[in-house]
């Protein structure tokens, strides 16, 4: 039976500490920042789909979903030298990105609906 992990990574510190994670999953599984398995990879038993799904084009996508009110963070990644690993699909950013201002109720009320269409 096989077996998956799917990372939440939510607001700045756990889509930060995510793509830390992500970068070194690629590293130790010969995975290249566009999500193509390296030469080196392709021998061994490595069980790549614990952490990784394959798309139709054979690269690698990392099971996550990113979540966050302000768009820096994930701006960031979607943008960085790892852009072409996730699947923008699985991304979730604020509407209006302006953030919860530090307003738990406010940031639980936006993001609340949205999280909740992921999960079903």
């Amino acid at each position: 039976m096989p077996r998956e992990i799917i990372t939440l990574q939510v607001e700045q510190c756990g889509n930060q500490i995510g793509m830390e994670f992500w970068k070194q999953l690629c590293l130790e599984h010969g995975i290249s920042k566009e999500g193509i398995l390296e030469d080196f990879a392709t021998q061994g038993g490595d069980r790549k789909d614990v952490f990784f799904y394959q798309a139709d084009d054979l690269h690698y996508i990392p099971s996550a979903l990113l979540i966050d009110l302000e768009p820096r963070v994930i701006n960031g990644i979607q943008n960085g030298e790892y852009k072409n690993l996730y699947n923008h699909e699985n991304i979730f950013v604020s509407d209006h990105g302006g953030g919860a201002g530090n307003n738990w109720a406010s940031g639980y009320h936006q993001i609340r609906s949205h999280a909740l269409s992921f999960a079903f």
